[in-house]
């Protein structure tokens, strides 16, 4: 009788063990928390001079950058950088002709230079997408 309750309880033991990892795996308490990419917004509007193309027209770009940066650390490095980082967008809408802003698939080419350019000077991918809040192209 003793080895019946004995046999009985690990049972139950074994049961309550397995329900409760089965429950954090499933919960995913178990897992390490992914950090979120964190959206740091460029506070003052950008407002430059695009390339020229043949013509003597010249062409301007008023713009609201937001950058999609990795996370909450990244964030810290970006507002230190902020100077920095303007400069290396307007030094992109300068090289960038006003016929890359009509289409969509021109429209990313150039956020994917900002993204290269600005995880350039930072020595990191921390920005993962631009995003161009407001566009005027004149």
């Amino acid at each position: 009788m003793k080895k019946l309750i004995i046999i009985i309880a690990i049972g139950v033991i074994v049961l309550v063990a397995g329900g409760i990892f089965v429950l954090k795996f499933v919960t995913g308490s178990n897992n390490p928390k992914e950090e979120q990419p964190v959206i740091v917004s460029l506070n003052k509007e950008i407002l430059t001079n695009l390339a020229k193309e043949g013509s003597n027209m010249f062409h301007y770009i008023k713009v609201s950058v937001s950058l999609e940066v990795a996370n909450n650390n990244a964030v810290r490095l970006i507002e230190a950088e902020m100077p920095k980082i303007r400069d290396e967008i307007i030094s992109v809408f300068n090289g960038t002709k006003i016929n890359e802003f009509s289409t969509p698939t021109g429209i990313e080419q150039v956020k994917m230079r900002i993204v290269q350019r600005i995880n350039l000077l930072l020595k990191a991918n921390l920005v993962k997408r631009v995003l161009f809040t407001d566009m005027v192209v004149q």
